[in-house]
């Protein structure tokens, strides 16, 4: 092959694990210099949930539904978020050596360039596609690809999506994670966020055009011959021996919860560039990590990274301090990088789930300790604010009160919203049912931040994950409950709660609730 020559390979539609599979055979093959650099092809039958690389599969993918309908759920090499292959939907890849054409420079200018390669040869099929910094294309602010990167040794694997064929149902049944990144000022549905070429062109180009089309649009601005080839037969050979691995639990669930260790302490930090979720198992009758997972939907270059990190939390003091400086002292010794994070936000993160730790000092256990999220206060806190309002969810009233979609109860006693108003008003706190998520961030900013007090609320995991920095951001010091039921964000409905149109009922945590709000009134009695 010559020297200024890419191999072309077209896979074809093939599983999930043997896509998977493959993506790291090439990767080390190119890396080891054994195979040419390479553009791939893929596509999935079946369709796939593809998960990234440090996420947990439990909190991205609706697993029954996927069972149900024939969906692989697999692993990705790359981070970021979680993605659902459909059979239509059209992957590409390009193999390389870091230091040569195109993988050469910092990590950033790397992805500028390919993405910018791939808008321009999603282009030529008659739509005006760009790359939209951090790592999506876009046609008109939607978004049609996303895309990726991973290292191994000396070779680069970077990869992106086309979405062909508007299934937009199947994406919001399939998975949890795009409904829940629904956000504010951007979008009501996820339709507004993302497009597909169906929608764009008329008719439908065939499979083989777009192919054609990014192939050209690679060969022209790298400037190098693109020669049509197979797998080799070294790399066919690894494929028969390791797709197994790459259908395989210890895979596929890598990043999820062990079972076996018990319940950790855990946080959840919102960032711009993604949420990091932190999980600490504490040693038996001492405060030392014994094990640390951290997953979310970031990207780290290089990829373990965070096993490293993971690993060097490993009998550290289970005490925000020592976790604050073994984080710094970590990124300090190492080159690599979560992007677009800087390794005071880990620190914090990491600091914050020992934080918790000391919930367990003030009347709760393990398991309610992770249903407790706390804004703009600290476990230490707790006693220095009075608790003076209890925020409920609208969604949590029955579907036929007449107080379903206005503020306020009449305590009739057929939900579990009336018991708390009157939970509350024995502590001398005011009750509010939130309305909708404008209601929500005035009722914080307006009454609860200008005040010295403290609101207890209720919500589900995947909200405050969404919506933690909104929340911080107006001064507001709370505690939230979650919620102990299906969410809206289970059932696909995220954008029609965040307007107060859910139309399903949720189950408060009455219990855990009572409990809170007994704990925090007994540190006032005093007064």
């Amino acid at each position: 092959m010559p020297s200024k020559a890419i191999r072309l390979l077209d896979t074809g539609h093939l599983s999930a694990a043997a896509n998977m599979a493959l993506d790291r055979i090439i990767l080390e093959e190119v890396s080891g210099l054994a195979s040419p650099p390479t553009l791939r092809f893929l596509q999935f039958r079946p369709a796939a949930a593809l998960v990234g690389y440090h996420q947990d599969v439990s909190l991205e993918v609706r697993k029954d539904y996927c069972v149900r309908h024939g969906i692989d759920i697999n692993r990705r090499h790359t981070g970021g978020g979680t993605v659902l292959f459909q059979e239509s939907a059209l992957g590409w890849e390009v193999f390389g050596v870091l230091g040569q054409a195109p993988f050469q420079g910092a990590y950033e200018s790397i992805l500028t360039r390919i993405c910018n390669i791939a808008a321009a040869g999603l282009s030529r099929l008659g739509i005006p596609a760009a790359f939209r910094p951090r790592n999506d294309i876009e046609v008109h602010g939607r978004k049609i690809s996303g895309t990726g990167g991973v290292s191994v040794s000396r070779g680069l694997m970077f990869q992106g999506t086309v979405l062909v064929q508007n299934e937009v149902e199947l994406f919001l049944k399939a998975l949890r994670v795009p409904v829940e990144k629904l956000k504010k000022r951007e979008i009501e549905s996820l339709m507004e966020r993302i497009c597909f070429l169906s929608d764009l062109v008329n008719p439908l180009p065939p499979i083989e055009l777009v192919k054609e089309h990014l192939a050209a649009e690679f060969a022209s601005r790298l400037g190098v011959e693109m020669i049509p080839g197979d797998l080799t037969s070294r790399e066919q050979q690894r494929l028969k021996k390791e797709v197994a691995f790459f259908e395989s639990p210890d895979w596929i669930l890598a990043r999820s919860r062990p079972r076996r260790e018990g319940e950790p302490v855990r946080s959840i930090a919102q960032t711009e560039a993604g949420t990091l979720r932190i999980h600490l198992w504490v040693a038996p009758g001492g405060r030392r990590v014994r094990q640390a997972l951290i997953s979310g939907d970031f990207f780290a270059i290089p990829s373990r990274l965070v096993h490293d990190l993971e690993a060097a939390l490993v009998g550290v003091p289970a005490e925000e301090k020592p976790l604050r400086d073994a984080v710094m002292r970590f990124f300090l010794a190492n080159e690599g990088r979560l992007l677009g994070i800087e390794p005071a936000q880990v620190a914090e993160a990491v600091a914050a789930a020992a934080e918790r730790l000391d919930l367990l000092d003030r009347r709760f256990c393990p398991d309610e300790v992770n249903e407790l999220f706390l804004l703009n206060l600290g476990p230490r806190d707790l006693a220095d604010y009075r608790p003076r309002w209890l925020l409920l969810p609208y969604c949590s009233k029955n579907l036929d009160c007449t107080f379903r979609k206005v503020p306020g109860c009449d305590e009739c006693g057929l939900c579990e919203i009336g018991e708390c108003f009157e939970l509350a008003r024995g502590m001398n706190m005011v009750p509010i049912t939130i309305q909708s998520f404008e209601h929500l961030m005035e009722i914080l900013s307006n009454r609860c931040a200008p005040e010295h007090g403290m609101y207890v609320g209720s919500c589900c995991e995947a909200f405050y994950a969404k919506h933690q920095m909104e929340m911080k951001q107006t001064g507001a010091r709370g505690i939230l409950v979650n919620l102990d039921s299906t969410t809206c964000y289970d059932l696909g409905k995220g954008s029609s709660a965040y307007k107060g149109d859910f139309e399903n009922k949720t189950s408060l945590n009455l219990k855990l609730i009572a409990k809170t709000l007994t704990c925090l009134h007994a540190y006032h009695t005093a007064d």
